[in-house]
């Protein structure tokens, strides 16, 4: 295995064979608390300011999530874009959540049939962890992946999208209170 650093700070890995990644992992770091964070990514009217496509209805382990990227969306990180070209609606529930500090859930294409391969049901994680004062570390995990995905959720997506999502919330939260 080689490794190296690349401009943007991330380590990443290149293996010999082919291996399918399973987990995407982006971290940032936000001017802001881990309560105002934890708030903007688990209170609906926050959540709605940021990230429209998200809606977290039941903020409570066992709770329903919903995901739902329409078509023409347009994300671009670098000098990379991609637009979705039709609509897709995702499902999942809570499975964790300690107040300012992580919340985790399951997500699924529900316009696909239910495979474990093709259409797995992806685990979304994030970590906040206070650092100084009002600077806060957020780690978003996406895992599950199989390599052989079809529609949205890809590796390869996964690792576009991510950063996307740290860097609105980074916007939304600085200097919130």
């Amino acid at each position: 295995m080689f490794k190296y650093v690349c401009k943007s700070e991330l380590m990443m890995s290149i293996k010999d064979e082919e291996e399918p990644q399973t987990e995407v992992r982006k971290s940032i770091v936000i001017e802001s608390t881990p309560e105002v964070i934890f708030r903007a990514i688990t209170n609906q009217r926050d959540l709605a300011n940021w990230l429209p496509d998200l809606s977290i209805p039941e903020p409570r382990i066992g709770g329903k999530i919903l995901i739902v990227c329409r078509k023409g969306t347009r994300w671009q990180v670098n000098n990379a874009t991609k637009v979705l070209d039709k609509d897709y609606f995702f499902e999942g529930i809570i499975q964790e959540l300690i107040p300012n500090k992580t919340i985790s859930y399951t997500i699924q294409n529900v316009r696909l049939p239910k495979d474990p391969e093709t259409n797995p049901e992806y685990t979304e994680t994030w970590n906040i962890e206070e650092m100084d004062h009002h600077k806060t570390k957020v780690e978003l995990i996406q895992s599950g992946f199989t390599g052989k995905e079809k529609g949205m959720i890809r590796f390869e997506d996964a690792d576009m999208g991510l950063p996307i999502l740290l860097d609105q919330l980074a916007k939304y939260c600085k200097g919130r209170s």
